[in-house]
């Protein structure tokens, strides 16, 4: 081997394609490397920042059981085959050493992943979907006396095509809400039972509505690909309804999110995902795919990718084509996108993460990099004159906490309160029931996240509104998985959650129209599901302020109206009045109208904010708990005295 970088002369994989999570046995034949005696070739099947994958770990010692991996040489040498634990590499790789005789260029390595010959079952892929899914190659000279061996990455990795497994369910989406005579079209998406598109499904459905008064198609079919639009839906009248197919085979029922038919005068609700991660920095998938799996697979309204700032991550190449893919997907009345990014120095010192958004194309990106604008109150400054919005991610997580003591009224106006990594509402102590990964080594899966994640009390988004930081909430992804909105699981071990969804209240399905509802703050925030959530205090709209001077009747009593449609049946609904239950109600049904007085003197309510510049104030905000665990948060409502 030449200290030139090795390249291999021929690398595939038999066969090209497999189903995710459905155990198999795959051939990875390589050549074009040489190594003497001693030498290391490491096969790495997922890992590092850029090689995302729950792939099974591999094993040497049992024949009969499932993953059993070998190797063999087409030449002279020898393969010893090792598979490290993960406490040795913080990876999911399997390790050959050369010993017998070198190993040449000519000579063809094939690993086989799930061999079978000695009764084993095979091997398990990841559990999501990946087109040209790489494995890795490494080689290592052998190291001097006492000395981990370095490790060079080889170019011409071989790939593998994962696609979604056999049909498990299907998943009907429909838009949140439609004025009354307007068409509509409703998605259905073939699933495996990780929530990957089940792309061989083909079958025919018996489609019904809820509602009288509302026409559509009374039939439906797959034909390739997974995922159908089924156009021609009407509603006449305003209401609540909801689309049934109907698995003409199974007989099973398939039931839509709520769609609620309204005025055309009204705010309509959309949802979408504004966070994740792509090639660009430390994901999987390109830009395009990105957009497209929100926008054709999971019927999103609109989204943002969520790429590092780092300028080792998303150089200014990659900026430009997430500048450029994000203008091209723009289109307003189908799909909106935002131009986005996460400015993440992970220093652990409280500035925490925080993602911008702009409301405009082609746009800077101000990177946290010492010599570029390595503070908040910096990136603050800097975002001035732009028309942008800084939203603070996981900011309870030890990973990178917010501790906010740096805040900018005008431009931090939202706040992820749940993602991938949970909520970070407040304690799990305090009952929060998605706490953040706590500190431990995954014993698999999903292995390059940082193993001291866990709470910190200054983060929670409960501290930060009793502070009188006045910010609304929204739900993220943070899918490094090229899932984003899918119910992939695709947070860390061991929880594993899902993706959070942010619902936006507004005019219109446009950029500027989502832009500035984002700004006013009408938005809630869900654990994925598409609940429909209104909730007002003293005629007020979530997210929105009231200066007790033009109200003064609220410093006697205030009236909390709600109304709150479920995917299923709701368990619980709760008030929560700075930071405290003040009113909750058990639910056994899918949806609920609350109104509640809360006749207490306001004055002995009021908070004190840390700005002494700012009036006290009082808070509240609706969270919601749905049968089945999920969960939604309301934006809350000021009250400033």
């Amino acid at each position: 081997m030449t200290d030139d970088v090795p390249k291999l002369t021929r690398a595939e994989v038999e066969p090209p394609t497999v189903m995710a999570g459905v155990p198999d046995t795959l051939r990875i034949t390589f050549a074009g490397l040489e190594l003497p005696e001693g030498g290391i070739v490491r096969l790495r099947i997922g890992g590092g920042r850029d090689n995302k994958s729950d792939w099974i770990r591999p094993q040497t010692d049992d024949p009969t059981a499932r993953e059993y991996v070998t190797a063999e040489c087409s030449g002279e040498a020898d393969l010893l085959v090792h598979v490290p634990r993960f406490s040795e590499v913080p990876s999911n790789v399997v390790d050959m050493t050369i010993t017998g005789a070198p190993l040449r260029a000519e000579d063809a390595i094939t690993v086989v992943l799930g061999d079978t010959s000695g009764g084993g079952e095979g091997s398990t892929p990841q559990t999501f979907s990946e087109p040209g899914k790489r494995f890795d190659l490494f080689v290592a000279r052998p190291p001097a006396e006492g000395q981990d061996p370095e490790f060079q990455r080889v170019k011409g990795a071989p790939t593998i095509n994962v696609v979604g497994g056999p049909m498990d369910h299907l998943r009907v989406l429909a838009p949140a809400t439609v004025p009354a005579g307007d068409e509509f079209a409703v998605h259905i998406k073939a699933e495996d039972r990780f929530g990957n598109v089940a792309s061989l499904y083909q079958g025919e459905l018996e489609l019904e509505i809820t509602e009288e008064n509302v026409t559509g198609p009374e039939r439906a079919k797959f034909t390739e690909g997974g995922v159908i639009v089924v156009e021609g839906f009407k509603a006449f009248s305003r209401g609540l309804l909801r689309v049934i197919a109907t698995d003409t085979i199974s007989d099973i029922r398939y039931v839509s999110n709520p769609i609620l038919v309204t005025r055309h005068d009204q705010a309509q609700l959309y949802f979408g995902v504004i966070h994740g991660h792509t090639h660009c920095s430390d994901g999987t998938g390109t830009v395009e795919s990105y957009y497209s799996c929100m926008r054709d697979d999971n019927r999103l309204d609109f989204g943002a990718v969520g790429d590092h700032d780092h300028d080792y991550e998303t150089g200014e190449d990659e900026w430009r084509e997430i500048q450029r893919v994000t203008a091209e997907c723009n289109d307003p009345g189908r799909f909106v996108t935002l131009l986005g990014y996460e400015w993440a120095k992970w220093r652990r010192n409280g500035a925490g993460d925080r993602n911008v958004y702009y409301a405009d194309d082609y746009q800077p990106m101000y990177r946290s990099g010492d010599e570029h604008y390595p503070t908040a109150p910096e990136l603050f400054e800097a975002l001035r004159d732009q028309r942008a919005i800084v939203i603070p991610h996981h900011p309870a997580s030890v990973g990178n906490f917010c501790d906010w003591s740096d805040h900018d009224p005008e431009k931090e106006r939202l706040v992820e309160i749940y993602s991938v990594w949970g909520s970070s509402e407040c304690s799990v102590h305090d009952g929060n029931p998605f706490p953040m990964r706590p500190t431990g080594t995954p014993p698999i899966g999903v292995t390059d996240m940082p193993i001291d994640s866990g709470e910190r009390p200054e983060g929670f988004v409960q501290r930060a509104l009793a502070m009188g930081r006045r910010l609304g909430f929204v739900g993220g992804g943070d899918d490094h998985l090229g899932h984003p909105g899918d119910p992939v699981m695709t947070g860390a071990e061991p929880f594993r959650y899902r993706d959070g969804l942010m619902a936006v209240w507004a005019p219109e399905l446009s950029r500027e129209a989502i832009f500035q509802a984002m700004y006013d703050r009408h938005t809630y925030a869900t654990t994925g599901a598409r609940m429909i959530v209104v909730f007002r205090v003293g005629g007020v709209f979530m997210g929105e302020e009231i200066e007790l001077e033009t109200r003064p009747q609220l410093s006697d009593a205030r009236t909390i109206e709600a109304t709150v449609i479920g995917e299923t049946k709701l368990s619980q609904v709760e008030v929560v009045r700075n930071n405290e239950v003040v009113h909750s109600v058990r639910v056994d049904d899918v949806d609920l109208q609350l109104e509640w007085v809360d006749s207490e003197p306001l004055e002995s309510l009021a908070l004190t904010p840390c700005d002494e510049r700012e009036p006290k104030f009082v808070f509240y905000y609706l969270r919601v708990l749905q049968s089945d665990g999920q969960m939604a948060w309301a934006s809350p409502v000021w009250i400033l005295l």
